[in-house]
């Protein structure tokens, strides 16, 4: 498999990914409940919705992505900043500390490897040779 062919591969997995965590967020609050934690559905829609819709946009921007570049850029800076946040509640909550560590690590790994792909497949941090 060449470069940018595993590239397209790795957003497209990426999108159906963030989709599938979407859509399990929203059907977290048994879970909540369940753990006696408190809740308020609207977090749990709006973060599962948004995160889905994130990984609708990764996933398409992988048609065109010099085009669509915005999109795994916005996508990168969104998980870094989400993994800060997954790590102070991971250590706040200990109910849910296995679930908001595993998402941190994902967050973290998974946007470097982005990073490292784009960078070598050309997309990104492009050297010019004067």
């Amino acid at each position: 498999m060449k470069k940018e062919e595993f590239l397209v591969w790795f957003i497209k997995f990426s999108g159906i990914l963030e989709i599938f965590f979407g859509i399990t967020i929203i059907a977290i609050t048994p879970l909540m409940e369940s753990l006696e934690l408190p809740n308020f559905p609207f977090w749990e829609w709006s973060f599962g919705l948004s995160l889905a819709f994130m990984g609708f946009l990764l996933w398409f921007s992988s048609k065109d992505l010099e085009r669509y570049m915005i999109i795994p850029v916005c996508s990168i800076i969104y998980r870094f900043i989400l993994s800060g946040f997954e790590l102070y509640f991971a250590l706040t909550v200990p109910q849910l500390f296995p679930f908001l560590l595993s998402g941190a690590i994902y967050d973290i790994i998974s946007p470097s490897l982005t990073i490292y792909l784009l960078q070598r497949s050309g997309y990104i941090f492009k050297r010019k040779l004067d």
